[in-house]
């Protein structure tokens, strides 16, 4: 990319669909829908809720759980609340840890629903592997989400059952060879007329900040910031400019909002600094690109973009160093970067639609 990071070899393929990317998909737009149905207690309140632990869950406090998830599919047509519950079952199954999180963490409480919902949808592979993983936990499952939990695991990052532990992996992995559930659910969105007439508008009407997250997330995989600096270059260098633009503010954007300017330099998108800089003087944002330009200053020349080799040399600075650069926060934690990508992103038509 022109004014970025240069290198000496070739750029690779890239392993992203640029054109895939300018279409919002009704996937985003399903997904925003279900979000309270993900965390129903949060969202359907009972005015004689008694207090819980979600997080450690007894029978009392599972049913409270399914009392909120009832009522909050109560709140929905009920032509809707099939594909809203396999939209909520997809997050539920999905992440790093796949079936295992689900059946050890508080989303557990909601088999009998999901199963309902799956066997009414006539997907009878992905219920059996349900019904298998329940079975690894014995009779009456368990006994509590509770309990499941301390079978597994000390909550302090020791296995407790190691059998139990692959068993529920390769249950993730056989899940995972299945087709999405929340593609499933956009199947039956789109054989029916009702629900396609509900949700398009939702899809085409989306957000500028939901179709920048959309875009953003899909080059934050394609660039994979957290490679070799070499191989970071060479997925930045191939990248069309607005793009490049785009993801490297918005990975240096979200490091900042997360924490601060510091932890932008000390983490993985400290890798980006300088092209950070360049992106945002060509996006006419020079208060913020200067910022920046004075946490690089405060490095060695020439900047380190090797994470563990910026992180030494931060390790050996003292606390006025740290302040130093954290206080750049508030120099640039003013949403005009979010907004500046939003507007390179039309400029260039590649804000999704």
């Amino acid at each position: 990319m022109v004014g970025l990071l240069s290198v000496a070899a070739g750029p690779p393929a890239l392993s992203c669909d640029l054109d895939a990317l300018r279409h919002y998909p009704m996937t985003k737009a399903l997904e925003n829908r279900a979000v309270p149905l993900r965390m129903p207690d949060l969202f359907f309140t009972s005015d004689r809720r008694p207090d819980f632990d979600r997080f450690s869950l007894d029978a009392a406090g599972a049913a409270e759980m399914r009392a909120a998830l009832a009522r909050g599919l109560a709140t929905f047509a009920p032509a809707e609340r099939p594909v809203l519950m396999l939209a909520a079952l997809d997050h539920w199954t999905s992440g790093a840890t796949g079936l295992k999180g689900f059946f050890v963490l508080s989303d557990s409480v909601f088999l009998e629903d999901a199963l309902q919902a799956l066997d009414a949808e006539g997907l009878p592979a992905h219920a059996a592997l349900l019904r298998e993983g329940a079975a690894l936990f014995g009779p009456d499952y368990g006994g509590s989400q509770a309990r499941r939990y301390a079978r597994w695991s000390d909550g302090h990052g020791e296995i407790r059952d190691a059998a139990l532990d692959a068993a529920l992996d390769r249950l993730s992995e056989r899940f995972r060879a299945l087709p999405p559930l929340l593609d499933e659910a956009v199947a039956r969105i789109a054989r029916a007329p009702d629900l396609t007439a509900l949700y398009e508008p939702l899809r085409s009407g989306a957000d500028d900040d939901d179709r920048l997250a959309y875009l953003t997330g899909g080059l934050w995989t394609c660039l994979n910031h957290y490679d070799a600096p070499a191989a970071v270059a060479a997925r930045l260098a191939a990248l069309p400019v607005a793009h490049a633009r785009i993801i490297a503010v918005r990975i240096f954007e979200a490091e900042m909002l997360n924490g601060s300017v510091h932890q932008a330099f000390f983490n993985s998108s400290g890798v980006l600094a300088p092209d950070v800089v360049e992106a945002l003087k060509a996006m006419n944002l020079p208060k913020h690109a200067a910022a920046i330009e004075r946490g690089i200053a405060m490095f060695p020349k020439p900047y380190p973009r090797d994470t563990e080799a910026r992180r030494a040399f931060m390790g050996r600075q003292n606390e006025a160093f740290d302040t130093a650069l954290g206080d750049l926060t508030g120099d640039v934690d003013d949403g005009a970067m979010h907004a500046a990508m939003i507007a390179t992103a039309r400029a260039a038509d590649i804000l999704p639609r």
